[in-house]
């Protein structure tokens, strides 16, 4: 089977070494907890959202910046043989490759501590020698998992060049604010949504708040909000309409990856000239996908798995 490869993607962000462990609860400060399930795994935002893309099949390129370690060695070694252009990533002896720290509860939520590492080289004067890959691509994705200067040049010269940018704003703070405007598309979560709007994160949103606030984001100047909200209806709100399109149901094993498989199906749609709400629902398909296995690059599905699976019946 041939997929359509004529768009290219460039992701360009963060490799993470994931170090995952289970816990039913957080400690507290000068506390020690048995755990268990500890495993290390392939991880970092844009390296999550590129191997999505690429197993879906997609023509994508990696820029990223990692350390000159095992974890190092062995996330390029992954990349490569996921088909993925690593001929832009960076590698420094100085730093670690960035690693993120994962704890997940009984009911399968994680929480997530990143140490950035190698990631912090990635920046705007490397992003700047890189203007005519930028402009060679099609769909360009950024998270904030590198430095927001970085992030913003990036933007701006793919702005610059008329890309459809997607900004997945992960993990989230008031500056990303000042991205807004040269973003295409830009996928919060629901606590990302809040942050972005100054607004308290310990609760969760109703619908109609996440809407109201994906609206004033809007007007900041993306084309489209992308709001994710886990096992309920993601919401796609443009200036002209809201759109609510419901999960598959599914009993989640880990949710570590789903926000990047999301954005990862999103590109891909996109790229094959599916109109944003087809695009959005197969992101959400992507997603929940994920979910269902644990660890975040073995649950990214290849495209067979995942025509599979949107075949099957709901559970």
């Amino acid at each position: 089977m041939s997929f359509h490869r004529s768009k290219k993607i460039l992701t360009i962000g963060s490799y993470n070494v994931g170090l995952t462990c289970k816990t039913g609860r957080l400690p507290m400060w000068g506390e020690t907890l048995i755990g268990e399930g500890f495993s290390e795994s392939y991880g970092g935002k844009g390296a999550n959202q590129a191997v999505a893309a690429a197993r879906l099949g997609g023509d994508v390129t990696f820029v990223g910046s990692l350390g000159k370690d095992r974890y190092g060695d062995d996330g390029l070694a992954m990349l490569n043989q996921e088909g993925i252009d690593t001929s832009h990533v960076l590698r420094n002896s100085d730093r670690n490759t960035g690693v993120g720290i994962i704890l997940l509860n009984d009911d399968n939520d994680n929480g997530i501590i990143v140490d950035l590492g190698a990631n912090h080289d990635l920046s705007p004067d490397y992003i700047a020698t890189l203007e005519d890959t930028i402009a060679e691509s099609d769909i360009v994705i950024f998270q904030l998992e590198t430095p927001i200067q970085t992030v913003k040049k990036g933007m701006e010269i793919a702005s610059h060049y008329g890309k459809t940018i997607i900004f997945n704003p992960a993990p989230a703070n008031r500056e990303a604010m000042d991205l807004l405007s040269l973003a295409t598309i830009v996928n919060p979560n629901e606590s990302e949504l809040l942050l972005l709007n100054g607004r308290d994160t310990n609760h969760s949103p109703s619908e109609d708040e996440c809407i109201e606030l994906a609206q004033q984001l809007l007007a900041k100047g993306p084309e489209a909000m992308i709001v994710t909200r886990g096992e309920k209806d993601c919401l796609l709100v443009t200036e002209t309409q809201v759109t609510n399109i419901p999960p598959r149901k599914i009993e989640a094993k880990d949710t570590t990856g789903a926000g990047d498989a999301f954005t990862g199906g999103l590109a891909i749609a996109l790229s094959e000239g599916k109109d944003l709400i087809n695009a959005t629902k197969f992101a959400s398909l992507t997603g929940s996908f994920c979910c269902m296995k644990e660890e975040v690059v073995p649950a990214l599905p290849y495209r067979e798995q995942l025509l599979s699976y949107e075949g099957s019946k709901e559970s």
